[in-house]
């Protein structure tokens, strides 16, 4: 069967717009890092976090927290600016957690810099 030419650039729209509608039915993570195996007892958090606003931000915080003992895992949405942690509340605590997301950090040419803050936490 063949399609007449003029509902080529129609049937073109309509499918690249339904594609862009699919794509945000699903929230897909930015990034995904498995750091530990689960314990049998761990906590779930969403941290809203100021200044997560591209994938080298997402890289940056993943690879900060992976470093940390007690997380097990981490995965990062840019577009909510948000973090959803999984870690074993016998290690650490949601307070630590939020220091070493807002840590500080000095730069070769002097200045220190705070990356992100933490603009609020769900359980």
């Amino acid at each position: 069967m063949k399609i007449p030419a003029f509902l080529l650039a129609p049937a073109v729209v309509v499918s690249f717009f339904g594609v862009v509608f699919a794509a945000n039915l699903w929230d897909l993570p930015t990034q995904q890092s498995k750091i530990a195996e689960a314990s049998a007892k761990t906590t779930e958090i969403n941290v809203i976090v100021n200044g997560l606003f591209c994938r080298g931000k997402s890289n940056f915080l993943v690879n900060m927290l992976s470093q940390v003992p007690g997380l097990v895992n981490v995965d990062t949405y840019v577009q909510e600016q948000r973090a959803v942690i999984v870690f074993d509340p016998t290690k650490i605590s949601q307070i630590r957690i939020r220091q070493i997301i807002e840590t500080r950090f000095r730069l070769s040419d002097g200045r220190i810099v705070q990356p992100f803050s933490v603009r609020e936490v769900r359980e």
